[in-house]
């Protein structure tokens, strides 16, 4: 009996460890393994789109737009040069829990040629729950050429081996992340360099095919056939990019004869017109779409799945507050700040802050001016420059808690200051200054600093 329970506390143990492993070197980057490791927190059967493939489908599809504009739920499964094989893997994983009306799948990886693409499919693999799908999948993977040990690949203990001693404060950071179902916006433009060496593409020959390599095709028409069985239905797209190939389009073509032989729609964006996709605005580099690209792409992609299939709008539905939440956390996170950094004049900046929610905005003047702080657009705390005795600035300090940060609004011998979690926010010292800060984005989206109704330079030291 003592052995027996020795074992089971053994066996615990063990268990344990490996849980708290798994938590501490899970990369959380959109480069990892994260999208499947989030997919498992959702509540089952809510997703209605769901999206498989590579990088292409994370830059390209912004499922926050899906949800604001067309009241789709949707989810990206994919990860960085995801092979065809993987793809196959984790849509088997995500039916288990989920029954979407439409499966999207982004063909970009299948023109390549190689026999094993091991490399790309183990980050892939690493938050696959164990299962006898990720056993088939690191066999599929292992193909070739045994690239990993099974046996360890399965419960991930290569991958803790390695990347306990190479975790960074990055990797802590991440944790906090917002993350948008998959979606990875970036709003970064292609250079001029980038854009001029694939300006001049002949596309001649575009009009040709090429078989994908036979382990592809495979596990392609697996792919189709776990839709057809599942009945769920199926359709192929190809997003836009700029550094296509005579190679690449081959063998697209190729695969699009294969969807019309199984009658699946197919739409190749590439050649799109309607989309009005600027490649010297709406690229991130030649392979991506940046956030601008996916917003046209994604609006066109809607209005075709929601011509062709019956998808349900779920908007304000109590079971897909985690679809609202990410799109609020998108707009404070990711384009509130962007837009007020636009601005140049103190007219246009006041005008734009007084119309944003869940933001608690101060104004300073510098160096022992007013100040003035605004809660979701009511007055919390206001200081004249001169309300102490003799006409003198009065002391003060304003504390305000935030609840995820602590914000600071002092004046004393030294002057006035803004300080949230304790780091001074100074953009001019001989003007108007403005800090906003946004609840829902948990952190400062933006300030500036205004003399003569112009916007200056951000203090390097202290600036946002």
């Amino acid at each position: 009996m003592k052995k027996l329970f020795s074992t089971l506390f053994l066996l615990c143990m063990f268990a344990g460890i490996a849980t708290v492993l798994g938590r501490a070197t899970l990369n959380r980057t959109d480069a990892g393994c994260i999208q499947l490791a989030d997919f498992y927190k959702l509540e089952e059967n809510t997703v209605d789109v769901l999206c498989v493939g590579s990088s292409h489908v994370y830059y390209s599809i912004n499922t926050c737009k899906l949800y604001d504009d067309y009241g789709m739920a949707s989810y990206l499964l994919a990860s960085p040069a995801q092979p065809v094989w993987i793809s196959y893997y984790f849509l088997e994983e995500a039916l288990k829990t989920q029954s979407p009306k439409l499966v999207v799948f982004d063909v970009c990886t299948l023109y390549q040629r190689q026999s094993d693409m091991g490399a790309a499919s183990w980050p892939s693999l690493i938050s696959m729950k164990p299962s006898r799908e990720k056993w088939k999948a690191i066999l599929a993977v292992n193909q070739e050429e045994k690239l990993l040990d099974a046996v360890g690949a399965f419960f991930s203990f290569p991958y803790y081996h390695t990347r306990y001693n190479e975790l960074t404060r990055q990797d802590y950071e991440n944790t906090k992340r917002v993350r948008y179902h998959g979606y990875k916006p970036d709003f970064q433009v292609i250079s001029k360099r980038e854009l001029a060496q694939w300006a001049k593409v002949d596309r001649s020959n575009f009009d040709k095919m090429e078989p994908v390599s036979e382990r592809t095709e495979l596990y392609l028409r697996k792919l189709i056939g776990l839709c057809r069985e599942k009945k769920i239905p199926l359709m192929f797209v190809n997003s836009p990019y700029l550094n296509q190939t005579e190679e690449k389009q081959k063998a697209y073509n190729y695969v699009f004869a294969i969807a019309k032989e199984y009658g699946i729609p197919f739409l190749d964006s590439n050649f799109v017109e309607e989309m009005q996709i600027d490649f010297s605005t709406d690229l991130l580099e030649p392979s991506h779409l940046n956030y601008y690209g996916s917003v046209k792409y994604t609006d066109y992609l809607a209005k075709w799945m929601k011509s062709h299939y019956e998808i349900p709008d779920r908007r304000a539905a109590q079971r897909y507050q985690s679809w609202e939440e990410a799109s609020r956390k998108f707009r404070h996170t990711e384009l509130y700040g962007r837009e007020l950094a636009k601005l140049e004049n103190a007219s246009d900046y006041l005008e734009a802050v007084q119309k944003l929610d869940e933001c608690v905005v101060v104004f300073y003047e510098k160096p022992q001016g007013a100040a003035a702080v605004y809660e979701d657009g009511k007055l919390a705390f206001s200081s004249t420059a001169t309300n102490g005795k003799n006409g003198e600035a009065e002391a003060f300090l304003q504390h305000f808690d935030l609840d995820y940060s602590d914000l600071a609004v002092k004046r004393d011998a030294a002057g006035l200051s803004v300080m949230v979690d304790r780091r001074d926010y100074t953009y001019t010292e001989q003007g108007m200054n403005v800090l906003v800060y946004d609840k829902a984005a948990k952190g400062v989206i933006d300030g500036a600093g205004f003399e003569k109704g112009k916007r200056v330079h951000r203090n390097k030291k202290t600036g946002a």
